[in-house]
Order: C-alpha cells, then structure tokens, then sequence
C-alpha cells in the first residue's frame, strides 16, 4: 500500500492563453490581445505565490494539448494534466479524484484569475485542514477562488449541482458541505478579474505583490486599454 503524502498539493486550473479564447469579457476593453495578456499575468503572479509556499504544483490545463501551455508554466509543475469531465464541478471533481488516487492528503484546487491569491492565503487553508474537513475563499461576486479539501473527507456530490457562474455558487456550495456533515473553514473575499468593471476597481487599489498583474496593466492603460 502507497504511504499517504501529507504535502498539500496546489491543483492549478488554467486555460491555454490563446487571444479570443481566454478572458474574452474583457476583450472589448483591452483587445483580445491586451486581455490574454492580463491573463498570463495572473497566472505568473499566482505561480509565484505557490512557488513561495513550496507547495508542489499540479496544472490542470483545458484542452488535450499541454505543448501550446507557456514554458514557464510547464516548468513550474510538478505535473502537467489535462483537464477531464463535462462542465466546471466534473473538471474539479476528476482533478480532486486524480490527486487523492495518488494519495495525496490535501489538495489545494484554485482558479487563474485571483490577484490576491498569495502564498499565506494558500498557507492557511492547508493549515485550516487540520481543524475542518474543508476551506474556502469566497470571491466578492458570490462564488470561489480556493477549495481545499481533505482526501478521507471529500465528497464528489459537494460539487454537483452547483448553478456555477451566478453569486449562488458559494451559498449553494457550502449547502452540499452542510449536507454531507463537512465543515468548513472560509477565508476573507477576495476579487476576480471578469469585466472591465472588474479591471477599473482593481487598477483603484492594487494588490502590491501582484508585479505581473500590475505591470501589464500599466502597459495596457498607456495604451488606454486598447489593442
């Protein structure tokens, strides 16, 4: 029998950074080229934040092909997996099951467009296992950005049924926990990149650690959010 492997694991979902595939809500605002870059960015940023954790990284890509991923991106991981399954909660589900197969005991699953998604945050929601079966940072338009979960806890029903992309996501999520006897542990709200809107609240304070993120956005406000 495999020795279980107490090491949270970071689960890292990306899309492959195609302009016109990839955060195409801020495409009329930044261009299909400004906002893949932006996307990029954060993607670095939070690959930095894992990298200061010293958390081993599973990426979880969309798509079949992991040679179209960015170098850096590839380097960073420990592995590089495709994602599997019909819909958002089968993808997190198959990513969850693919790691406790291994028999990893946490498993850290987080999104790519989170700023403020820094090392302690990954920090504390490894170390909040130890006291609740799950742990949760909200996002502020009502879904999340982080769930971790322990392997001898986890319940694949947690993540089904869930009426993802709408500010129900979180209440209905933490619904499916309370059903299944699992506590939960949640974090401050943090704020995604999805619209323009977005863009404008975060260029009005900016999380200082996110250097791609900010640098990038720089650019593209000289260019005035063009191109």
């Amino acid at each position: 029998m495999n020795k279980l492997n107490r090491s949270p694991v970071v689960a890292l979902f990306v899309r492959v950074p195609v302009p016109g595939q990839v955060k195409t809500r801020l495409a009329g605002g930044l261009g299909a080229g400004g906002a893949c870059r932006l996307y990029q960015a954060m993607v670095a940023d939070i690959l930095s934040n894992i990298q200061a954790c010293a958390f081993p990284l599973y990426l979880f890509h969309d798509g079949t092909e992991r040679s179209v991923l960015p170098v850096a991106w590839v380097t960073a991981a420990a592995k590089v997996i495709a994602q599997q399954g019909e819909g958002i909660g089968a993808r997190m589900a198959a990513a969850f099951e693919y790691c406790f197969a291994e028999n990893i005991d946490q498993v850290i699953l987080v999104g790519s467009d989170i700023p403020g998604l820094d090392a302690d945050i990954l920090v504390n929601a490894s170390a909040a296992l130890a006291l609740h079966d799950a742990a949760m940072v909200p996002v502020i338009d009502g879904g999340y950005c982080l769930i971790a979960l322990q392997r001898e806890r986890y319940r694949s029903s947690i993540l089904e049924e869930i009426p993802w992309s709408t500010d129900q996501v979180l209440r209905v999520t933490l619904q499916r926990c309370e059903e299944c006897g699992m506590s939960v542990a949640l974090q401050r709200p943090l704020r995604d990149i999805d619209t323009m809107a977005d863009v404008q609240r975060y260029c009005q304070n900016p999380i200082a650690q996110a250097f791609a993120t900010n640098q990038v956005l720089a650019d593209l406000e000289k260019d005035g959010f063009g191109g």
